[in-house]
C-alpha cells in the first residue's frame, strides 16, 4: 500500500501538475511537500475535523476522494486498514444514506469493514419490520418471540433475499438510524405508517433483539408563541411546506406516535415559562380529554390562526389563560371554538 506521499506524487505527475502548484494551493512551502512525498515528514492528520479545509484542497488537487485521501492517512499514521469490500454492498449504500446527522466517525469505520456491528443490528432490524409488512409471519398467531426469532433468522441469512427485496423495499419507505456505541445498541426511527404498524406487532409478541431500539417520530408542523399564532391544514401539515420530525418524547404512549404533531415556541412571549425552541405534542381531536389546567392549542371562528394557552372551564364557557401577563385571557364559549387539543407532553 502506497504512502500518502507515494500517492500525490503519482497522481500530480498523471495529472501534468506540479509540485509548487500544489503548496501554493495548501499555503505551505514546497520544501514541506518535498518532505511529505519523500517520506521525510508524515502528513498532517486528515482525518481530524480541524484538517477538513486541508483535506478538501489535497482532494481536489489530486482529483481523489475526500475518502481515499483519510484512508491513506489513517493506515500511514495509525494503522488502520483501508475499507474493505462490503458484504452486502446495496444494503451497505442504503444503510450509509439513512444514517442520522452526526454519524460521519460511524461512516467511516463502517466503510472499513466487511460487515459493522452497527450494519448487522441494523439490518436484523430491517428483516424483521419487513416480514410483519409483508405478513410472511403471522403475528395474531402468537407463535411467541422464540418463534419469530427462528424466522427472522432464516430471512437474514439469504444474501439474494437481503440484496435485493429487502433494498427494494425500504428504498421506498422513510426511515433513518443510529449507533450508540457504549450500549453497543442501534436507534431505528421510522416515518412510515407501514413500517409504525410493523414495530408495534413486533412489541406485541416480544422484541427478540435487545440491541435495537425503535424510536417513534412526531412532523413538526409550525411554530407558536403566546400573542402570534400559526397556520396548518386539517392533516396537521402546513401548506405547501415540508415539514421535520423529531422523536416521540418519553412517558407518551408509543402507540400514540402516530396520530401527535408537534409545533415548535417561537420568540420570546412565552421565555419565562417555556424556552424558544421548546417543543410541544399535540393530540388531535383530543376534547373529551381536557381537564382544567391542561395546555391547550385552540383556534376560534374569527381566526384561522392556532394559539397555546392554558384552559380553564366554566359552564359552557371556556377561560383561555396567556402565561405571559402581557397578553390577556380569552373567554370562548364551545361553539366559537373551531380547534381544542390538548398539548400530551413539552420538551423544553
Amino acid at each position: 500500500m502506497k504512502t500518502l506521499g507515494e500517492f500525490a506524487k503519482e497522481r500530480l505527475r498523471r495529472l501534468g501538475k506540479n509540485q509548487k502548484a500544489f503548496a501554493a494551493k495548501l499555503g505551505v512551502s514546497p520544501a514541506y511537500v518535498s518532505q511529505i512525498f519523500t517520506g521525510k515528514k508524515n502528513p498532517p492528520d486528515l482525518s481530524k475535523a480541524r484538517n477538513r479545509p486541508q483535506l478538501r484542497i489535497w482532494a481536489e488537487f489530486l482529483a481523489a476522494t475526500e475518502e481515499d485521501i483519510v484512508d491513506l492517512v489513517r493506515l500511514q499514521l495509525h494503522g488502520v486498514t483501508v475499507r474493505a469490500d462490503p458484504r452486502y454492498q446495496r444494503l451497505r449504500k442504503l444503510l450509509l444514506e439513512r444514517l442520522g446527522q452526526g454519524s460521519r466517525d460511524l461512516a467511516d469505520e463502517i466503510r472499513r469493514m466487511e460487515l459493522h456491528p452497527a450494519e448487522n443490528q441494523t439490518i436484523g432490524a430491517l428483516v424483521r419490520m419487513y416480514l410483519m409488512v409483508q405478513q410472511e409471519f403471522p403475528a395474531h398467531h402468537a407463535y411467541g418471540a422464540t418463534r419469530f426469532r427462528e424466522f427472522s433468522e432464516r430471512a437474514r441469512s439469504n444474501k439474494n433475499f437481503l440484496e435485493s427485496d429487502l433494498v427494494d423495499f425500504f428504498e421506498e419507505r422513510i426511515f433513518t438510524w443510529s449507533w450508540d456505541p457504549e450500549a453497543n445498541e442501534v436507534r431505528l426511527c421510522c416515518e412510515s405508517h407501514d413500517l409504525i404498524d410493523a414495530l408495534e406487532m413486533i412489541e406485541r409478541i416480544g422484541d427478540p433483539d435487545s440491541d435495537v431500539q425503535f424510536r417513534r417520530t412526531v412532523p413538526v408542523v409550525g411554530h407558536v408563541s403566546a400573542g402570534e399564532g400559526f397556520m396548518f391544514t386539517d392533516g396537521g401539515y402546513p401548506v405547501g411546506e415540508g415539514f421535520e420530525r423529531v422523536e416521540l418524547p418519553p412517558g407518551v404512549d408509543p402507540v400514540l406516535a402516530s396520530q401527535l404533531y408537534c409545533v415548535r415556541v417561537r420568540g420570546n412571549s412565552l421565555k419565562e415559562f417555556i424556552n424558544e425552541g421548546a417543543l410541544l405534542f399535540i393530540k388531535p381531536e383530543s376534547w373529551e380529554e381536557i381537564r382544567d389546567g391542561d395546555l391547550v392549542i385552540f383556534k376560534d371562528r374569527t381566526d384561522n390562526r392556532a394559539f397555546v394557552k392554558k384552559v380553564e372551564f366554566s359552564g359552557e364557557s371556556l377561560i383561555l389563560k396567556s402565561m405571559n401577563p402581557l397578553y390577556g385571557n380569552i373567554v370562548l364559549k364551545k361553539t366559537d371554538l373551531t380547534l381544542l387539543e390538548r398539548v400530551m407532553s413539552l420538551v423544553l
